[in-house]
C-alpha cells in the first residue's frame, strides 16, 4: 500500500500509480474526519486545476465529503489556488480543498488543503490528516453514500479579481497605456492576469491561454528554462512588461521588455521597496532561509524586522497572519503581502509588478539597478544535484558533522541548522545546503556580492559533500 504523506504544500503523486481515485477518496475521506472534528457545522469549498482528470477527482471529493453529511461548495471552472484561498475567506468556510500539482510535471497531481484563515494548511493540521489517512488505509474506507443536495456550484472569477484590484493602486495607469505580454502556461492563471491588466487600461497579448494538460512538453513553473517561448516573442515585439504564472497560478514569473528573465529574489525585494515606499512600513519583511538577505538590507534600513523561516510558504503565512509582515516570499517564486490572503498568490505579484513599472515608469531592470545603486547588488544561484541515496546519505552524514572552518578562503563566522545547513561567511556571503524529502536530490544556494566568488563558494561546498 503507497505511503500518502503531506509535503511542504500538500500531498502529490503520480496520476495512475499513486494519485488515483481510491487514494484520493481515502484522502478526502480524512480530511472530512479532521473537518468534523475541527469545525460545527462545517463547510467545504473544492476547486481544481487543468490537469488531466483534475475536474473528475474534485468531483470525488465532493462525493465523500457530502457523504459525511458535510456541505460543498463545488467550483463550475478550473480556479487558481489564490482566487480559492480568497474565498475560503471571503465566504467565512471551513477550508477548502484544491486539486493541482501546481508547478509538477504533467503526470503529476495533487491535493492541497486551505484552512479557515485562507493559507497553507501548517504541519499540526497535515499532521492529524496523514494520521487519519493511515488509519482509512489499515481500516479500510467503508461505504460511501453520496448526498447531491448537500454539493451546491459556485464560480468566484470576478469577486476575485474585483478584490485583488482593489490591492492595486489603479491611479498610477491613468494616461499610461502599458503593454504587456502574458503567459499563464495552459494553467489557471487563464483569464485572470490578462483581465486584470485589461481593466486597468492596459494593451494585453496572451499567450499559451488554453488547456493543454501536457503544459506544451514544458513544466508549468515559470522560470528562464520554461519561458522561452514568451522570450522569444517579448524579443520581437515592443513590451513594456512580460508576466507569468505556473499551473495554479500561486507562482509569478517576470521579463523585462529587452528579454531578460527577472528571478524570483529580484522580484520580491523590488516589490519590498516599492511597498514600503507606496504603501507605508510596517514590523517586518518575512522570508525563507533560502530567500536574498537584500530584504534584510532594505528591512534595516527602514527599522522593519526580516524574520527568517523555514522553506514552505506556511512559514510565510504565519508570519503575514502573527507578526504584521508587509511582505513574505519564497525564492522558488511565491508571494503575499499585508491585506491580503496568507498564499502564495501569482496573480497579485505579476500585477503589482505592473503597478511600479507603470508608476516609476522604469523597466524592471531599471528600477532593480536603482535599489542596488542603494544597496549594493548581490548574486544569488542554486544547483540542483541528483544524486543517487548512498550517496546522498553520505552528503547528509557531511551537513550534519560540517567541520569547515572557512569556505573559498572565506571564514564561517555563523551556522544556522533550522532548515538544512546555513553558513553565513566573514563577507556576509552565504551558502545552504537542504535535502529534498522525496527524491535523491541535494540543493546548494549560495549569495555573494562577488559573482566570482559565488562559483568558488559553490564549488567548494559540493566538492565537500561529494556530490
Amino acid at each position: 500500500m503507497r505511503k500518502i504523506s503531506f509535503g511542504t504544500d500538500g500531498w502529490r503523486g503520480i496520476i495512475a500509480d499513486d494519485f488515483t481515485f481510491e487514494n484520493v477518496k481515502v484522502v478526502a475521506q480524512a480530511i472530512s474526519e479532521y473537518v468534523l472534528e475541527t469545525y460545527e457545522n462545517p463547510t467545504i469549498i473544492i476547486g481544481y486545476d487543468y490537469r488531466f482528470h483534475s475536474e473528475n477527482f474534485a468531483k470525488v471529493c465532493a462525493e465523500v465529503l457530502s457523504s459525511n453529511a458535510i456541505h460543498v461548495f463545488l467550483s463550475k471552472q478550473p480556479i487558481p489556488t489564490p482566487a480559492l484561498a480568497h474565498a475560503v475567506v471571503k465566504k467565512g468556510v471551513s477550508g477548502a480543498i484544491m486539486i493541482t500539482a501546481s508547478h509538477n510535471p504533467y503526470y503529476y497531481n495533487g491535493i492541497k488543503f486551505i484552512p479557515h484563515y485562507g493559507g497553507p494548511a501548517n504541519t499540526q493540521i497535515t499532521d492529524k490528516i496523514v494520521k487519519n489517512v493511515e488509519r482509512i488505509q489499515k481500516e479500510g474506507l467503508g461505504s460511501l453514500n453520496p448526498e447531491e443536495k448537500l454539493i451546491e456550484y459556485f464560480d468566484y472569477k470576478e469577486e476575485y479579481i474585483n478584490d485583488v484590484l482593489n490591492l492595486i493602486d489603479k491611479k498610477v495607469f491613468e494616461g499610461k497605456t502599458l503593454k504587456v505580454l502574458v503567459n499563464p502556461m495552459y494553467g489557471c492563471g487563464i483569464g485572470y492576469v490578462d483581465e486584470a491588466l485589461k481593466r486597468l487600461g492596459c494593451e494585453v497579448r496572451v499567450i499559451n491561454n488554453w488547456r493543454d494538460p501536457l503544459f506544451g512538453g514544458h513544466l508549468p513553473e515559470p522560470n528562464l528554462e520554461n519561458m522561452k517561448d514568451l522570450l522569444e516573442v517579448i524579443k520581437s515585439e515592443k513590451f513594456d512588461l512580460g508576466l507569468a504564472t505556473d499551473g495554479d497560478a500561486d507562482r509569478f514569473g517576470v521579463v523585462n521588455p529587452d528579454g531578460e528573465y527577472i528571478s524570483a529574489n529580484e522580484v520580491i525585494f523590488m516589490l519590498a521597496d516599492y511597498l514600503i515606499k507606496t504603501r507605508g512600513k510596517a514590523s517586518s519583511i518575512a522570508r525563507t532561509v533560502a530567500t536574498t538577505s537584500m530584504l534584510d538590507k532594505i528591512a534595516q534600513k527602514h527599522n522593519m524586522r526580516c524574520i527568517e523561516t523555514p522553506v514552505g510558504f506556511k512559514y510565510i503565512a504565519e508570519c503575514l497572519m502573527k507578526e504584521d509582515s508587509l511582505i513574505g516570499g519564497e525564492e522558488s517564486g511565491g508571494l503575499s503581502i499585508k491585506g491580503h490572503v496568507p498564499e502564495k498568490d501569482g496573480i497579485l505579484a505579476d500585477l503589482l509588478v505592473a503597478e511600479a513599472v507603470a508608476k516609476l515608469q522604469k523597466s524592471p531592470k531599471e528600477i532593480l539597478r536603482s535599489i542596488e545603486s542603494e544597496y549594493g547588488k548581490l548574486y544569488n544561484k542554486r544547483i540542483d544535484i541528483r544524486t543517487t541515496s548512498q550517496k546522498k546519505e553520505e552528503a547528509l552524514g557531511r551537513i550534519k558533522n560540517f567541520g569547515k572552518s572557512e569556505v573559498a578562503g572565506l571564514k564561517c563566522i555563523e551556522y544556522r541548522t533550522r532548515d538544512g545547513l546555513k553558513v553565513i561567511l566573514e563577507d556576509m556571503s552565504w551558502f545552504l545546503v537542504r535535502p529534498s524529502g522525496t527524491e535523491d536530490l541535494i540543493r546548494i544556494y549560495g549569495e555573494s556580492p562577488d559573482e566570482q566568488k559565488l562559483e568558488e563558494i559553490l564549488l567548494d561546498v559540493r566538492g565537500y559533500l561529494g556530490l
